[in-house]
C-alpha cells in the first residue's frame, strides 16, 4: 500500500507532462500547417470606386480630402519572420496633415475573419456591420496617429495592442503586426483568412475623428445627395472596401435603410462560399383570395441579414364582402325557420 501511495504523485506528474507535451505538439503541428500555407496573399481592388455606395462626393475645399487618396488598389498579407506585414496600395499616398508616420488622412480598418472562439459583427465606428458568417476575430487599424486616433490591433474580445511599425513605400502604406498575436487570435493558416478592408478617413472636426458624411450644403468632407439630413446617421463612414467589382461595392454599401432604421450589412473578402451578397431591405406585398368570406393581404417586410424579419398580416373585407355576408345571414335565417317549421310539425304529429 505504501508503494502505491508514493507512486501516485509520480503518475500524476507523468500524466501532466504528457498532457503538456501533447498540447505543445498540437500547437507545433498547427503552426507548421500554417507555415506550409502560402506566406503571401494578395488581392486587387477595382480602380475608381472610392465613392462609398456610389453617391459620395468630395468637397473641393482643400487638398486634404482628394479622391485619389482613398482609392484602394491592392491589399496583401505576408508573413515575414516574426511579423505579419499588411500592405495597402492606393492610387496616391500623400501627407497633407503632416502625420509623423508619413501619410494622412487615410484610415484603414482590416477586419480579419478566421478561427477564433470570440468574434463580432459590429465594426469599430464605421456604421456598417458584418454578417454572422463574416464575424471578425481581430481588427488592424491603420491610422496617421493624429488627434488621439492611433494605429492598433483590436481583438474581438476587447483587448488592444498599439502598433508602432508603420511606414510608406511609394503609394503603399505598410503595417507590421507581431505574428504570434495574430496567430493566437485568428489561427495559423493565413490561406484561410478572409477580410473586410474598409477605407475611411481622419476628420479632426469629428467627435471620434472618423470621417463625417453629410448632405449637400453641409461642411462635412464628404456629402451624399441620396438621403435627407435626418437619415445621414445610417450612412456608411466608408469610402472604399476590398471587393470583386465596383458594382459589388455599390450594392453592398447601399444595404443601409433609413426607412427601416438600419445600417449597411457588408461582406468579407474573398466572399464566403455558397452565400449571396447581403441583400437590401425590400417590402413585398401579395394578395391572396380564398374561398372564405374575406381576402387576406400579407405585407412581408424583409430587413437586412442579421436583423429580425417582420411579417405583418393585414385582413381586409373585399368590396363584395357585404353581399356574401347577406347571403350567409339569409341562409342562417332560412335554416332557423326550417328547423322551427319541422319542429312544429313533429310536435303536432304526436
Amino acid at each position: 500500500m505504501a508503494v502505491y501511495v508514493n507512486s501516485l504523485p509520480k503518475a500524476i506528474a507523468v500524466l501532466l507532462l504528457f498532457t503538456i507535451a501533447a498540447a505543445n505538439i498540437a500547437g507545433l503541428l498547427e503552426f507548421v500547417s500554417g507555415a506550409s500555407s502560402p506566406s503571401k496573399i494578395s488581392y486587387i481592388d477595382p480602380e475608381g470606386d472610392q465613392y462609398g455606395p456610389g453617391g459620395y462626393k468630395y468637397r473641393a475645399v482643400s487638398d486634404t480630402y482628394r479622391a485619389e487618396y482613398f482609392d484602394l488598389r491592392s491589399f496583401s498579407i505576408e508573413v515575414v519572420g516574426g511579423v505579419v506585414k499588411i500592405s495597402l496600395g492606393f492610387t496616391k499616398v500623400a501627407n497633407p496633415l503632416n502625420s509623423p508616420l508619413g501619410f494622412s488622412p487615410q484610415i484603414a480598418h482590416i477586419y480579419i475573419v478566421g478561427n477564433c472562439s470570440s468574434s463580432k459583427t459590429e465594426t469599430l465606428g464605421l456604421n456598417v456591420r458584418l454578417r454572422a458568417v463574416d464575424a471578425w476575430c481581430a481588427c488592424v487599424i491603420v491610422a496617421p496617429n493624429l488627434g488621439g486616433y492611433l494605429s492598433k490591433l483590436v481583438l474581438a474580445g476587447g483587448e488592444s495592442i498599439a502598433l508602432d511599425r508603420l511606414y510608406v513605400v511609394n503609394n503603399t502604406i505598410v503595417a507590421e503586426v507581431p505574428a504570434v498575436v495574430i496567430f493566437e487570435s485568428v489561427g495559423y493558416n493565413v490561406a484561410t483568412w478572409r477580410y473586410l478592408v474598409a477605407i475611411s478617413a481622419y476628420d479632426e472636426s469629428s467627435p471620434d475623428r472618423l470621417i463625417r458624411v453629410g448632405v449637400e450644403g453641409e461642411d462635412t468632407p464628404i456629402v451624399y445627395t441620396g438621403v435627407s439630413r435626418e437619415d445621414i446617421r445610417f450612412l456608411p463612414r466608408v469610402l472604399d472596401i476590398l471587393v470583386e467589382t465596383i458594382e459589388d461595392q455599390r450594392y453592398i454599401l447601399s444595404t443601409f435603410s433609413a426607412r427601416h432604421g438600419d445600417i449597411a450589412t457588408v461582406s468579407a473578402y474573398p466572399y464566403a462560399e455558397n452565400t449571396l451578397l447581403p441583400l437590401a431591405p425590400a417590402v413585398e406585398t401579395s394578395t391572396v383570395v380564398t374561398t372564405s368570406i374575406v381576402t387576406e393581404t400579407y405585407a412581408k417586410i424583409y430587413y437586412l441579414p442579421g436583423a429580425t424579419a417582420t411579417v405583418t398580416n393585414y385582413v381586409q373585407v373585399p368590396k363584395y364582402g357585404l353581399e356574401l355576408y347577406i347571403l350567409a345571414l339569409t341562409s342562417v335565417i332560412l335554416l332557423v325557420v326550417l328547423a322551427v317549421v319541422l319542429s312544429k310539425k313533429g310536435f303536432g304529429g304526436k
